[in-house]
């Protein structure tokens, strides 16, 4: 399996997150804060429909539980981000072909931290999938690549991060990015395109609960690896 991946020359940057807390809160540190991150490579687009069916066919890989497992798998979607995938399954592909998931300030480095979004401080709706019905292919929109690179950071699906945390009574961690869908309801999970300082704390439960139609992911390859 070869993907194609972008470098990420490390640096210091100034982290900060802003995200909406509905109910609870989120035991995290969201900065500001200065932190540094080591060079790593990082693939250019999301793991795709077909990346995820090869990696079963490679590892055997079957989850013990197999609620809402790759559901709506088609094969005229093979280029669209794989979704229908939980964390659990995301760090079973990783694992298998010796990578990881970005860490939170990873993810937002890579995404372009001095940015509000990959390409630049203005939105603009034409340049991602951030209010549409489906999940649209990882390399449709030109203008969504940060100035590392990498593609498709912004809309389509959130992805998966490396971090757990555990705040005494939930395991939880983040995904970022934003995704096609958007509810029209202000009670529900924010949907639709997010700034690159934006990630969306999510309570690890059930794995029927933690596989979701807009959730995939991409990895990270360590530059010694």
């Amino acid at each position: 399996m070869e993907r194609e991946r972008v470098f990420v020359k490390g640096g210091k940057y100034l982290y900060r997150v802003d995200h909406r807390i509905m109910e609870g809160d989120c035991q995290y540190d969201h900065g500001p804060k200065i932190v540094t991150v080591e060079d790593f490579y990082i693939d250019k687009y999301p793991v795709t429909i077909k990346d995820y069916l090869d990696f079963l066919k490679e590892s055997s890989y079957s989850p013990e539980d197999k609620s809402n497992f790759l559901k709506d798998v088609n094969e005229e979607r093979f280029n669209h981000p794989v979704i229908w995938v939980s964390h659990k399954d995301a760090l079973a592909y990783c694992e298998f072909y010796n990578l990881r998931l970005p860490t939170d300030i990873e993810w937002q480095y890579a995404a372009g931290h001095n940015l509000k979004y990959p390409w630049g401080n203005i939105f603009n709706k034409d340049f991602c999938n951030g209010n549409g019905n489906s999940t649209t292919p990882v390399n449709k929109y030109e203008k969504n690549i940060s100035p590392f690179g990498c593609a498709d950071m912004c809309g389509n699906v959130y992805e998966w991060v490396n971090d757990i945390i555990d705040d005494g009574m939930h395991l939880f961690t983040f995904v970022r990015g934003g995704s096609y869908y958007k509810a029209p309801h202000f009670w529900h999970a924010e949907g639709g395109a997010q700034p690159n300082n934006f990630h969306l704390k999510f309570q690890l439960l059930s794995e029927a609960l933690n596989r979701t139609a807009t959730i995939g992911f991409r990895c990270v390859k360590e530059v010694n690896s």
